[in-house]
């Protein structure tokens, strides 16, 4: 048992990464425009990143420069994911800015309070992003679902109307 746990936690961040990739092809292929948002910047605010500074700098611990650069990346996230929650035509990425959310949240918990467990941070910063991967995925099934029964549909919701040139 001990066995399988290692060899999960070992191979957990470079799956999640490759799922990542792949689901961004398929996004780009076949997805329509929220699902193109969502995984783009799911690679740019939380894949990408953990390469760049594997490759550019040297290897630190987690001190305060870096997670203030995955502060910035995770507000970052949460102000695109709310975008797209809030213009997209489909009901997943309301979940997946949620969850993020929560990551920023725990940001900002660390940075008022200093004695905070670090399990439950790691747990917090990181943890949502396997769940917003897991529902970006089923979102994107749903899509092709729901193309493939009923043909193409708009990706974003209508404008709201506007009066004399006032949007109400």
């Amino acid at each position: 048992m001990e066995d399988l746990l290692f060899y999960t936690n070992a191979y957990r961040v470079p799956a999640q990464h490759l799922v990542a990739f792949l689901l961004a092809g398929a996004a780009w292929r076949w997805g329509g425009g929220p699902e193109r948002w969502l995984t783009a910047s799911f690679l740019a605010t939380m894949v990408i990143p953990v390469y760049l500074h594997r490759w550019l700098l040297p290897p630190v611990n987690a001190d305060q420069p870096y997670l203030m650069t995955h502060f910035v990346l995770d507000a970052i996230a949460v102000v695109v994911f709310v975008w797209v929650a809030l213009q997209a035509n489909r009901n997943y990425p309301l979940w997946i800015a949620g969850f993020q959310l929560v990551a920023v949240g725990a940001h900002l918990v660390r940075l008022l309070e200093l004695d905070v467990a670090p399990l439950a941070l790691v747990v917090l910063i990181t943890g949502p992003s396997y769940c917003q991967l897991l529902l970006m995925v089923g979102g994107f099934v749903r899509h092709l679902r729901r193309q493939a029964r009923f043909g193409k549909y708009r990706g974003w919701r209508i404008a709201p109307p506007s009066i004399g040139g006032l949007t109400v």
